[in-house]
């Protein structure tokens, strides 16, 4: 199945409008007087690259938009020399068509999407 052009134009117009705002971080650290830490406005430019991946990953909505092509959207909008091997590896993976983001979730949390004995324990 290919991804609706149409929503492609429409990914790409949302993280145009997101590249282009500024979001909280927190800055400071506990050994500064007075507290140390406080929340800024930032240029999605100055966050760090982690950052600014989840953030496309999350704020954007990717319905009708094959993994393949999400994967390849993603890579060319961030570094991926300043991610993690895992993010990395999660979006090439992607970019390539081998699993879905949901598969590389469940597996990065360990789980399968089956429950484990423990899980139908919890509600008895």
């Amino acid at each position: 199945m290919a991804s609706d052009p149409k929503r492609i134009g429409q990914a790409l117009e949302h993280i145009r409008r997101i590249k282009a705002g500024d979001y909280p971080v927190i800055m400071g650290n506990s050994a500064e007087a007075g507290g140390g830490y406080r929340i800024e406005e930032r240029p999605f430019q100055e966050l760090p690259e982690p950052s600014q991946l989840a953030i496309l990953q999350e704020a954007v909505d990717w319905s009708g938009i094959t993994n393949r092509d999400q994967g390849h959207i993603l890579l060319g909008e961030i570094d991926p020399g300043k991610i993690t091997d895992a993010q990395r590896s999660r979006l090439i993976d992607l970019a390539a068509g081998q699993r879905s983001y949901g598969e590389m979730l469940r597996e990065a949390s360990g789980r399968s999407g089956v429950p484990q004995d423990h899980d139908r324990d919890i509600g008895r």
